[in-house]
């Protein structure tokens, strides 16, 4: 049925705006012709401020995308910058700033854009040994330590007990580490993917269901380097030794934003 789903196109779209809409109060776009390569951008305390930015830079902080999965979308979002400020209502979280950047990018820039699932190459986390159990630092937890802190990198591993609450991860670019309280298999998959070490989307297929603490601890220097100096195995290694799981290349449904129309904003 899945497969049909995908098959047959299922879209979702996100750009419709009503009334409810979160916006700004106040906002100013301007092109940058300055030729700066460095583009930033802040969202804090009510307030936006993207100085250089491209436009594919500003959909990916709107929509949480990643750059290489927004599809449709003509070649100059990738060569325009432009400098926004923005000023939200009094009292708005933080966490409502994307969605309210989201209507200006469909006031200011006539954005119509969709999400749609594609097949794609993926690596799959499976277990290694179907039906068996998992590895000694993946042990199945239904309760953690809500405002606690993980051991950080190159610190010793967590004691036995309660780990904190979320999934904490990090790198200094040497070595890495993944620390789980009472999570999914399904966030472990984002987090292996998030640190940005592999170049493939990763989706749950372990069967492993219910919550577990984890601590992965793992070499973040490029695959092909060497990291003699860093005694630490590789993320593909540290995830079957110490978690009893594998990354399979496979391929599953990866979700796209469809950019289905967008338009150069008139100046300030």
């Amino acid at each position: 049925m899945h497969r049909r789903l995908l098959a047959l196109g299922l879209v979702f779209s996100v750009t419709q705006v009503s009334a409810q809409t979160p916006a700004f109060e106040a906002a100013s776009v301007k092109p940058n012709a300055s030729g700066a390569a460095a583009q930033s951008g802040r969202m804090a305390n009510g307030s936006v401020t993207m100085t250089n930015m491209r436009v594919r830079a500003l959909i990916v902080t709107a929509y949480g995308s990643r750059p290489e999965r927004i599809a449709g979308a003509p070649s100059w979002i990738d060569e325009a910058r432009y400098d926004i400020t923005a000023k939200a209502p009094a009292g708005t979280p933080d966490n409502q700033l994307p969605l309210m950047l989201r209507t200006l990018l469909t006031d200011r820039f006539k954005l119509v854009a969709r999400t749609e699932m594609r097949e794609q190459p993926v690596y799959a986390l499976v277990m290694v040994r179907p039906g068996g159990t998992p590895g000694p630092s993946l042990r199945p937890s239904t309760e953690c330590e809500s405002g606690g802190a993980g051991s950080g990198i190159g610190g010793p591993p967590l004691p036995a007990g309660k780990r904190a609450c979320g999934v904490i991860s990090g790198s200094d670019g040497k070595a890495a580490y993944i620390i789980g309280g009472a999570r999914s298999m399904e966030l472990l998959a984002r987090a292996l993917q998030n640190l940005g070490l592999i170049e493939r989307p990763v989706i749950d297929r372990t069967g492993l269901t219910g919550t577990y603490d984890f601590d992965l601890r793992f070499s973040a220097a490029p695959l092909a380097s060497s990291a003699a100096d860093v005694p630490l195995p590789s993320i593909f290694t540290a995830v079957q030794e110490q978690l009893g799981l594998r990354l399979e290349p496979a391929r599953g449904p990866v979700e796209f934003l469809v950019i289905d129309s967008i338009e150069r904003p008139t100046a300030d």
